[in-house]
C-alpha cells in the first residue's frame, strides 16, 4: 500500500475495500495533512464526482467534512444492523432464562435485562465468533466478553468468595468488596483485585496472558503447574502485564494500554509509537510477527487513529500512514520502501 491509493481513490478507481482504507486514512493526522498539501498545491481532486457534487466549492475542510459524513453513514448503518441483531438474541435469551429460571445475575444490552433468580450449579457464559456479550454479576461487578470468550461462575459465587474461570479476552469493572477479593483463574494465571477496572486476555493454545489496567491496581500471579515457583507483579493504572507462561516470568509494558481495549472502544491509536513498537503491539493482538526492509523503516514513528475492523485494514492504514508497503504471508508481516 501507498499513497497512489489516495490517488486511485479521487480517480474513482478503488474498490470498496480499498476506499474505506483511504477514508479511514483520512482520519489520521498525516491523511489530513496529506489532502491539504494536495488542495494547496493546486492538485486536481475534482474527479471524485460524488464529492464535487457535494462540495460545490472545493477546500480541504469541507471535503474532509464529506468524507466524515459518509464513514459516519457507513458506521450507522453497520450498527443499526448489528444492534437489531442482538437485540433479537438478548431476547430470546430472556426468554430461555426466565422459562428455566436458573440466572444468577442481570444480562443487559439496549435496554433489555433479566432479573435475578437462584441457582445451584456453575454457570457459564460464552460468545460466539461474531458476538460480545455484556453481564452484570449479582455483587455489581459489570464483565464484557469479547468473541470466542468463555467464564464460569461458581455456585458459591458472592458468598464467602468471588471466582471465576476465564478462557478468551474480557474486561472487568470490578465492584469493590473489602471483605471478598475478586479472583479471575485462566489455568496459568491467577488475578486478584478488591474493586477496579481491567482487561484480560488469555486464549486458548496460546502461551501468555495479557491484562491492561485501566483503574486501581491488581495483583497478577503466574502458576506453573503444580510446582511451588510463580512470578508476581502489582500492576497498577495504565501499566500493561504480559506473561509468558513457557518461561514463567511477567513483563510489564510502558506503552499505553489504549490499544490492548480496541476490541471494546473499536479503536487504534498510536501516538508518536515507533514502527517496531507498533509490531509488538500487533504481536500480543494477532500473533503477528514483524520483519523490516531495514533499520530506518523499523525506527518510523506513527500517529494515527482509526477504527479497529480487520488486520488487514489497519495494515493498511499504518502503510498508507507512513508511506511503506507491506507484504503479508500467514503470520509474518514484512514492511518495505514504496517501489516506484
Amino acid at each position: 500500500m501507498s499513497r497512489k491509493l489516495a490517488e486511485k481513490f479521487f480517480n474513482n478507481q478503488t474498490t470498496p475495500a480499498e476506499s474505506e482504507v483511504v477514508l479511514e486514512w483520512f482520519e489520521t493526522s498525516e491523511g489530513k495533512q496529506v489532502l491539504q498539501e494536495w488542495i494547496e498545491a493546486g492538485r486536481e481532486l475534482m474527479d471524485r464526482k460524488d464529492l464535487r457534487n457535494a462540495i460545490p466549492e472545493l477546500d480541504s475542510d469541507k471535503l474532509y467534512i464529506s468524507i466524515q459524513e459518509e464513514i459516519k453513514k457507513k458506521r450507522k448503518r453497520y450498527t443499526l444492523r448489528r444492534i437489531d441483531w442482538l437485540s433479537y438474541v438478548v431476547k430470546a435469551a430472556a426468554a430461555v432464562l426466565v422459562i428455566l429460571t436458573a440466572a444468577l445475575f442481570t444480562i443487559s444490552y439496549e435496554g433489555y435485562k433479566v432479573e435475578q433468580i437462584t441457582v445451584q450449579e456453575p454457570v457459564i457464559f460464552q460468545t460466539n465468533e461474531e458476538q460480545h456479550r455484556e453481564i452484570t454479576l449479582n455483587d455489581g461487578t459489570i464483565v464484557r466478553l469479547n468473541k470466542n470468550s468463555e467464564i464460569i461462575l461458581s455456585v458459591d459465587f458472592n458468598k464467602e468468595k468471588r471466582e471465576i474461570r476465564l478462557e478468551g479476552e474480557a474486561y472487568f469493572d470490578v465492584a469493590h468488596s473489602s471483605d471478598k477479593p475478586f479472583i479471575i483463574n485462566t489455568g496459568n494465571s491467577s488475578i486478584e483485585v478488591l474493586g477496579t477496572s481491567f482487561n484480560v486476555r488469555s486464549d486458548s493454545g496460546k502461551e501468555n496472558v495479557q491484562i491492561a489496567v485501566v483503574e486501581g491496581r491488581v495483583s497478577f500471579s503466574s502458576l506453573k503447574g503444580d510446582k511451588p515457583e510463580k512470578s508476581s507483579v502489582i500492576l497498577s493504572k495504565g501499566q500493561f502485564g504480559y506473561l509468558d507462561v513457557k518461561e514463567n516470568s511477567i513483563v510489564v509494558d510502558k506503552v499505553p494500554i489504549n490499544n490492548y481495549l480496541a476490541w471494546k472502544s473499536g479503536r487504534f491509536h498510536f501516538n508518536e509509537l515507533t514502527l517496531q513498537q507498533v509490531c509488538t503491539q500487533l504481536y500480543r493482538l494477532y500473533n503477528l510477527n514483524c520483519s523490516f526492509e531495514n533499520q530506518e523503516i523499523r525506527n518510523l514513528r506513527l500517529t494515527a487513529n482509526f477504527s479497529n475492523e480487520s488486520l488487514k485494514k489497519t495494515l493498511s492504514v499504518i502503510a498508507l500512514s507512513l508511506g511503506i508497503e507491506f507484504k503479508k504471508n500467514e503470520e509474518r508481516v514484512t514492511w518495505f520502501k514504496e517501489r516506484q
